[in-house]
């Protein structure tokens, strides 16, 4: 999240440098994190790539949904999703012990989230050679492509000009 913010406050008007330098970040930060998670600390023991690929989809699902919300609304939209994810998205997760352990109904929102999708999507590809991953893939897609069509959205807008 904190990536996207400060893509929107620095680049004010570079939409589309936005948009490549979050797919970028997104990519180089999910392989990273796999990277640590596989040859330092140890915690996963196979499927490298599989955690990698899940980790960047689930990066880019939540970095381009806040960086449409902040490009199309400003700070207002960086706020909205601030609070989204860290009011709902990560303690209805399910990350730290699972979904299912959560109140009736709780768990199934935090799924339909990125922060839920991306943890189920980690589980699974750690763990499980990606059994049960359809559904986080096609929750992480939809919110990717949610953020990625605000940010056209926000690009092709007219710019409103406001006379010296």
């Amino acid at each position: 999240l904190l990536p996207a913010v400060a893509l929107v406050l620095l680049l004010k008007r570079e939409v589309w440098t936005r948009f490549t330098a979050a797919v970028i970040f997104a990519a180089v930060a999910g392989t990273t994190i796999a990277a640590l998670l596989r040859y330092v600390f140890g915690s996963i023991d196979h499927n490298v790539w599989g955690v990698a690929a899940g980790l960047t989809l689930g990066l880019l699902a939540a970095g381009l949904s806040m960086l449409g919300l902040g490009s199309l609304f400003g700070r207002a939209g960086l706020a909205i999703g601030a609070l989204l994810a860290l009011l709902l998205g990560n303690p209805l997760s399910g990350l730290n012990s699972a979904p299912e352990m959560l109140p009736s109904g709780w768990g199934t929102l935090g799924q339909w989230l990125p922060q839920g999708a991306n943890a189920t999507l980690l589980r699974s590809t750690a763990f499980f050679d990606g059994a049960g991953a359809t559904s986080a893939i096609v929750v992480l897609t939809c919110w990717a492509l949610a953020g990625a069509t605000l940010i056209v959205f926000a690009a092709v807008r007219p710019r409103r000009f406001v006379p010296a």
